[in-house]
């Protein structure tokens, strides 16, 4: 049974949706629509309330980013899924931090800085987002995003989360008093998505990892699931009619590529996504006259080093077939379309 697509701004359509069914919400300007398991996006927004310290973890492309900037980016989307649970609709506020700016436990209170040829202790972007979501807290729901906090520069930058990253009072080196009890936090990172610690720089802190009260993680859409996706933004209008002997292959070729990734090939070709397909579809209705080959060449494959080229030929083959070229080129009479 085909799984279905339902539309989190349609709210009765949203409520017949089981946990595990697709969900999409609303893009962020200039971007594609985001597919998940309803239950991911209702999770983090329950966390988002109920001011939890939320770890959001998964491999390259598996939407971390784009789930907290659809949230956070398209109010509507936030507002749906709260009235959908029953939650105070507040608008949520989002305060970035990037992770790897900061070099020692230190910094994150503050660092010095130079203004006018003196230098001084400049507060922390942490802290000064620290005490705008304090003064204003009732007003919105805050989080604190906590931006790839495996890319620090060491562990120790780690370690001193842990003073900070509470739902009690955080108390600064001053000895000022800021309290964390309407603030919630998310933390993204790679950590859940290779054993072999490929994506991360340095190794979690098993005390900061034990802080985390709600633990997401993220991974591809099954192949049933990405044909269901490109269906569905066929049905919508989104893309232009396609026909399903190349979704089911192109989506087949998403599949092979994190296969090898998985065992430790291609690695410097990107993980296949369904923004991926879109633009290998949309090359091949502009650009009839191109192989599919080429086309997949110019996408799904691209980047790929010297060594990773000469394998990305033999997955194409394993896909497509040996004879995919002349059998697949629209101007031999044959084609895909």
């Amino acid at each position: 049974m085909a799984t279905q697509v339902f539309c989190v701004d349609k709210p009765r359509e949203y409520q017949k949706a089981g946990p595990s069914d697709l969900i999409k919400l609303l893009p962020v300007p200039n971007t594609n629509p985001l597919f998940l398991a309803k239950w991911i996006p209702e999770t983090l927004v329950y966390g988002i309330v109920a001011n939890e310290i939320v770890h959001l973890s998964g491999p390259t492309g598996s939407a971390k980013t784009s789930l907290i900037e659809a949230l956070s980016l398209v109010p509507e989307n936030f507002r749906a899924i709260s009235e959908a649970l029953g939650f105070p609709c507040k608008e949520l506020k989002l305060y970035p931090i990037e992770m790897a700016t900061y070099e020692a436990p230190g910094e994150l209170y503050q660092r010095r800085a130079l203004k006018n040829g003196c230098t001084y202790d400049e507060l922390s972007g942490l802290v000064q987002a620290l005490r705008e979501a304090a003064k204003a807290n009732g007003q919105y729901h805050h989080l604190i995003w906590l931006r790839e906090i495996g890319r620090v520069h060491s562990a120790s930058v780690q370690g001193g989360l842990l003073d900070i990253v509470t739902k009690g009072d955080i108390i600064l080196p001053n000895g000022e008093h800021i309290d964390g009890r309407g603030i919630a936090w998310v933390a993204d990172s790679n950590y859940q998505a290779e054993s072999d610690a490929t994506h991360t720089l340095v190794t979690f802190d098993d005390a900061l990892r034990r802080r985390f009260t709600i633990n997401l993680t993220l991974d591809y859409l099954s192949a049933e699931q990405e044909a269901q996706v490109l269906h569905h933004l066929v049905a919508d209008g989104q893309l232009k009619p396609v026909n399903d002997a190349l979704i089911a292959k192109i989506v087949r070729l998403g599949q092979v590529i994190r296969r090898h990734r998985s065992e430790g090939s291609l690695l410097s070709v990107p993980p296949p996504t369904i923004y991926g397909y879109l633009a290998f579809l949309r090359m091949v209705q502009a650009l009839p006259h191109l192989s599919i080959q080429q086309v997949a060449t110019a996408t799904l494959l691209g980047n790929a080093s010297p060594d990773d080229r000469k394998l990305s030929s033999g997955v194409f083959n394993e896909v497509f077939g040996l004879q995919a070229e002349q059998e697949d080129d629209p101007t031999k009479g044959g084609g895909l379309f």
